[in-house]
């Protein structure tokens, strides 16, 4: 697959998929518990507003409308209007105001040096240039700014975890009768992502150091994937992540 007909499927896919997405626990924030520590750890060591955030791959807003809530400037940037649109739902039901843009994540829409901060979520998995990625996000960023990544392992490619992988996702289909992210990013889409499956903090370092970021720290947050798993049926906790962390480093 070439860079357009990879981005092309991506796109296809969370379109497809945007309706039922924050259905998910671990998507959606279902409880305000999990929203109170999605809160301290966004806001840790973060100036008060006003800031400029940009959300990056912000899909159905769930990172950029916590800041919003908190007084921050909020952008958000996304592939998929469908997914966009579940999160301009939101921020209209919940009376906030964040400004959402179609765009890429290795090519963004934004001038040099625009924002203070940039968060994004379970986005690099997604990517088939992730150091293209951070280049960009270092170009936009400003100065002293902030940048905040949301990621981890899921599939270790172990054998026994794909075993729990496929028993997970077959009992999804039957009990929920639904289609997800997962299915539709068929193989040779997967095939064109070096990170099918998550990045070790090993790998975000190395991507971090060749592109210039410094001052990496790393916070665990299993914690918050427990209080996800408490909302999860049976059958989907049979598989919930081998590493989950939020990295923060200034440019």
């Amino acid at each position: 697959m070439d860079n357009e007909e990879i981005k092309a499927a991506i796109t296809e896919s969370w379109d497809s998929t945007s309706g039922m997405y924050d259905s998910c626990p671990g998507h959606q924030i279902g409880t305000k518990s999990e929203e109170e520590a999605w809160m301290n750890e966004l806001r840790h060591e973060i100036p008060k507003p006003p800031l400029k955030v940009l959300d990056v791959g912000c899909g159905t807003g769930a990172m950029g409308l916590l800041y919003a809530r908190m007084g921050y400037d909020v952008s958000g940037v996304d592939l998929s209007e469908a997914m966009m649109n579940q999160a301009r739902m939101k921020a209209i039901r919940d009376n906030l105001a964040i400004d959402l843009k179609k765009g890429d994540a290795e090519n963004l829409p934004y001038p040099d040096e625009s924002f203070d901060l940039i968060v994004n979520r379970h986005l690099l998995w997604t990517l088939p240039h992730p150091e293209v990625a951070l280049y960009e996000w270092s170009r936009v960023l400003k100065k002293g700014g902030t940048l905040l990544i949301i990621d981890g392992v899921w599939d270790d490619k172990r054998f026994s975890t794909q075993c729990k992988r496929c028993l997970s996702e077959f009992l999804t289909s039957i009990f929920e009768n639904s289609d997800s992210h997962r299915r539709t990013y068929n193989k040779n889409l997967r095939k064109a992502l070096p990170h099918n499956g998550g990045v070790s903090q090993d790998t975000m370092r190395r991507y971090l150091e060749n592109t210039g970021f410094s001052e990496v720290t790393f916070r665990d947050l299993m914690y918050i994937r427990d209080l996800q798993r408490e909302r999860m049926p049976w059958y989907r906790k049979i598989t919930a992540g081998k590493s989950y962390y939020i990295l923060q480093t200034k440019k």
